[in-house]
Formats: structure tokens, C-alpha cells, sequence
């Protein structure tokens, strides 16, 4: 079994104001993810997502097409965060 990895993602476009929290949310759900996602001060959305390599994968690609607002940039790091969520959930 490998590790989970930890992502941060960013979200930048039309991204806030447009639901786009509760779809991350539901789909980091749906594909058994855990984590969190924001808006930020900068108009931005922020991920922090852990889960295995492929369904991280999967996920940013859903992200790049989402159905909400309108995403035009999908930054990825890999982070070195030592928190381990038990879900996935929405910070306000």
C-alpha cells in the first residue's frame, strides 16, 4: 500500500460565487478524497486535498472542466503538510 499523497490546488477564474466549493467538496467526496477547500482574500479557490496518486489525478482534471463558474488556471504542489484529514470538508 503507498502513501497517500497531499496536494495544494488553486483555483482561478470565475470561481467564486458560482457554487464552486460545494462541487469540490461533492466531487472530493465522491471520489474519497479528504482535505478541505476555501475561497481566499485574492479571489481564488484553495484545495488541500490527500488521497491516492490516480484519484488526485482525476481529480484536477475535474477541476480544470468544471460544470461551475468558469476555471481558467489549476495550480498543483505538492505539499509537505504533515496534517492528515479524516474527510473532506469546506472552510469558511
Amino acid at each position: 500500500m503507498t502513501a497517500d499523497e497531499l496536494l495544494c490546488i488553486h483555483l482561478t477564474g470565475i470561481v467564486q460565487g458560482v457554487g464552486m466549493r460545494y462541487y469540490v467538496k461533492d466531487l472530493a467526496g465522491k471520489m474519497g478524497l479528504r482535505g478541505f477547500v476555501q475561497n481566499t482574500p485574492n479571489g481564488r479557490v484553495k484545495c488541500m486535498v490527500q488521497g491516492d496518486r490516480a484519484k488526485l489525478e482525476l481529480f484536477v482534471t475535474a477541476l480544470k472542466n468544471a460544470p461551475r463558474g468558469r476555471v481558467t488556471d489549476v495550480t498543483v504542489e505538492s505539499s509537505a503538510v504533515a496534517e492528515v484529514f479524516s474527510d473532506f470538508h469546506i472552510r469558511f
